[in-house]
């Protein structure tokens, strides 16, 4: 059967990318902010609550050309998907132009149900068309999450920290990895336990490894707030996994020690213990030589794959290189004009 993910606008490339791996789509068809694939249904329900960056997933009623689309909406049997109600509504994607109304089209459908009867507010029966500049997908509309991730945010927390990711982003990178529910992953640099909590509420077991008691504690206080029981923090220096994990997603701190060098956003950073700026360059190199270290234990330990967020000031393809890593797929997510992420997925 084939599915139209309908990916939300503000993270797009992370948004198709989390569809593609939580999915293992091999030939995605994408335009914009939708993804068509087939797919099992099987697969799709027990895995649809997981997204993050998926607002709603339709059953494809059938795709056509533009010029077709009147002809198409009058051949297909309406009576077979109908419920109760119905409404119709209409997507334009990348600036393509609808030749046709929601009104229009839904009064062809109407003229071929038996019962008809239009809900605009809570139809049992959504219709949506996707209009691309060459071709239109028909769906029926079959998942919308709700998710409450906005409550998740790190001020909403007992103990929040500035640089932790969003909770829907968090999620999207859990889901990259491809990791099922019953594997494990190990978030190295932990901090307040981002990837922890969301990894843990679509029932994947967690382990969080970080250096600072303080964040460790404000971590565990984070995952006992939202009523985490299958995630274990631990006070442990990530230099130093000691045993094998399936799957590893983090976001790399951007300091040797986050508690004593930050950055702003002019690209200044601070030593606090000398209350003095210290050099970019200098700074960098060392970030570098940390991060090596970290990947070269990882590569000893890791058996399938990790998904690792680095910042775009460091040559991360060359750490990845010495590290033996092979990179799978790599994207960009802007933060602030100084500081870009960078994701990679890698084995």
């Amino acid at each position: 059967m084939k599915f139209l993910f309908f990916i939300s606008g503000d993270y797009i490339e992370l948004g198709r990318q989390e569809v593609i791996h939580l999915f293992q789509i091999k030939k995605p068809k994408y335009s914009g902010r939708i993804i068509v694939s087939e797919l099992n249904d099987s697969i799709l329900n027990s895995r649809k609550q997981r997204l993050a960056l998926t607002k709603k997933i339709y059953k494809v009623l059938f795709e056509c050309n533009r010029k077709d689309l009147i002809k198409s909406v009058k051949e297909f049997d309406w009576n077979s998907i109908f419920e109760k109600s119905f409404c119709v509504r209409s997507t334009k994607l990348k600036n393509a132009k609808s030749d046709y109304s929601e009104k229009q089209l839904a009064s062809h459908i109407w003229r071929k149900l038996n019962n008809p009867k239009v809900d605009l507010e809570n139809a049992k029966t959504n219709i949506e068309f996707f209009v691309s500049r060459e071709k239109i997908y028909c769906g029926l509309l079959q998942f919308e999450n709700h998710e409450e991730f906005e409550s998740r945010k790190s001020h909403k927390r007992p103990f929040p920290h500035p640089s932790s990711l969003h909770p829907k982003i968090a999620r999207a990178l859990v889901n990259i990895t491809g990791i099922k529910e019953n594997e494990i992953l190990l978030d190295p640099f932990c901090g307040m336990g981002g990837l922890l909590i969301e990894s843990s509420l679509m029932g994947i077991k967690s382990v969080g490894y970080d250096i600072s008691k303080i964040m460790a504690e404000g971590c565990k206080q984070n995952l006992k707030f939202f009523k985490i029981k299958n995630s274990r923090v631990m006070v442990k220096n990530a230099l130093n996994i000691d045993k094998k994990f399936d799957y590893v997603a983090t976001d790399l701190p951007y300091g040797l020690n986050s508690n004593v060098c930050t950055s702003n956003e002019n690209g200044d950073w601070k030593d606090h213990r000398l209350n003095r700026k210290i050099d970019k360059k200098d700074f960098e190199a060392k970030l570098e030589i940390f991060y090596l270290k970290f990947l070269v234990n990882l590569r000893k330990k890791l058996r399938k794959k990790a998904v690792i967020v680095f910042p775009n000031y460091v040559d991360y393809r060359k750490l990845l290189k010495k590290s033996k890593f092979k990179i799978e797929k790599e994207f960009s997510n802007y933060v602030h004009k100084s500081l870009t992420r960078k994701i990679v997925k890698m084995s």
